[in-house]
């Protein structure tokens, strides 16, 4: 093989294995390396929403933001009792559902009772009750009852508060609140530039719980910082950045050598 076919094989090789790490860096899913807010056990009445977006400190350049949230999880508890003798023949957690199927029941007169355990994390002393009926089996070879009960709707209520200064002292003031949202993102038009919000959402359902609200999260309007924010905050593009960087420094590695050949 001639000395010029070596340096061909050899640019080519430096090329793929250039692509290789840029694809590999674009393609790794570094969103599973940002660490998931956890989730409490006792919430009160219920957790807070899980906020998505975005994240806190998040810098902004334009006027319009979408605040986007996950949906808080509704609990019911379905208990089948036979009503003669008390004997509990089901009870069964379900959640973000209003139907339950039982198992074959052999006849007799049964008890359905349906209790809202809340939204999620709720820790009630005692279970509101939604449904409680009396259905009888008449057939000797027993069949399922399918349960269906009213669902408790879930709205949220979000707030935005404006960073001011006083003669006291910093001050966040509730300057805008959306209540009763029916959908997990909402959007707000009428930041100013150059000024820090903060934010918060908590659920309400349709029998009057309210969870707690999550914690303030800031937002900064702000055209001059937003470039830097951006590079260097998200895990794509610094890694990306350094792809780019080492095809370069190949790339240049591979002229000089071929520059000494040459001489």
């Amino acid at each position: 093989m001639s000395d010029r076919s070596v340096i061909w094989v050899r640019d080519a090789l430096v090329i793929l294995f250039s692509l290789y790490v840029v694809f590999a860096l674009a393609l790794a899913p570094w969103s599973t390396l940002k660490i998931p807010e956890p989730i409490p056990v006792v919430c009160g009445n219920g957790c807070a929403p899980l906020v998505k977006f975005p994240e806190d400190n998040y810098y902004h350049y334009q006027n319009s933001l979408t605040f986007e949230w996950s949906p808080v999880s509704v609990g019911y508890r379905v208990v089948v009792s036979n009503d003669e003798t008390d004997e509990v023949l089901m009870d069964s957690n379900y959640t973000n559902v209003n139907t339950a199927t039982t198992s074959r029941l052999p006849m007799g007169t049964y008890l359905t009772r349906v209790y809202y355990t809340g939204i999620s994390g709720s820790n009630f002393d005692t279970f509101p009750i939604l449904k409680s009926e009396l259905v009888n089996v008449e057939k000797d070879s027993g069949e399922k009852l399918t349960i269906i009960w009213s669902a408790v709707s879930v709205y949220y209520n979000l707030d935005i508060r404006l960073h001011s200064e006083t003669e006291i002292g910093p001050e966040k003031v509730i300057i805008h609140e959306a209540d009763k949202l029916e959908d997990t993102t909402y959007t707000y038009s009428e930041f100013v530039n150059g000024r820090t919000y903060s934010w918060s959402v908590n659920a309400v359902d349709s029998r009057g719980y309210v969870s707690e609200s999550s914690q303030l999260r800031d937002v900064n309007i702000d055209t001059t910082k937003f470039l830097a924010f951006e590079l260097f905050n998200n895990w794509e593009v610094p890694f990306l950045l350094l792809g780019v960087m080492m095809v370069i420094a190949l790339q240049a590695g591979v002229f000089l050598a071929r520059e000494e050949k040459d001489d």
